[in-house]
């Protein structure tokens, strides 16, 4: 799908953005897929982003051999859902899966951790915080090559109107 501006930031970063967690799925050396769950993937613009690469084993070995990767958000929200049903179709897309071209593994600028602390800040006084994010500090880059929105027969027809 092509993608122009308005779309992507009207439609495309906010369901990045609010997205719970994402997911990314690569392939190993035998061809078999494993999919990664990452709460912190961010768009930069319509042709690039990043995610920290914190608790990944899988990711940093696949891409040795295949430096491609599948990521897809859903909008997990109830009354999204809930609303969309009852209407009969969705406003804005229900999920977004991008083919990416995985890139540089380095240590987050201060720009790109305060941005990722904004998103998990209210739980900075919590255990969880303490023990998943108080230490992110390595990010993974990646190029966008394709957007393939995720359809839903005539509930996703209006989704890019």
């Amino acid at each position: 799908m092509k993608m122009n501006e308005q779309i992507f930031n009207n439609k495309i970063r906010p369901l990045f953005s609010q997205a719970m967690f994402c997911s990314v799925a690569t392939v190993n050396a035998n061809g078999i897929p494993h999919v990664t769950p990452i709460g912190s993937v961010v768009l930069k613009n319509q042709n690039s982003g990043w995610f920290f690469q914190k608790f990944t084993k899988k990711i940093p070995k696949n891409t040795e051999h295949c430096e491609y990767a599948t990521l897809m958000a859903v909008n997990s929200n109830k009354w999204f859902w809930l609303k969309s049903v009852f209407k009969g179709g969705f406003k804005t897309p229900p999920a977004m899966r991008l083919t990416v071209k995985l890139g540089d593994y380095r240590p987050a600028t201060e720009t790109e951790a305060k941005k990722f602390q904004k998103r998990v800040g209210m739980f900075k006084r919590s255990k969880g915080y303490q023990l998943m994010w108080s230490e992110m500090s390595d990010i993974r880059e990646f190029e966008i090559l394709e957007y393939k929105p995720v359809y839903i027969g005539k509930m996703t027809q209006q989704q890019f109107a």
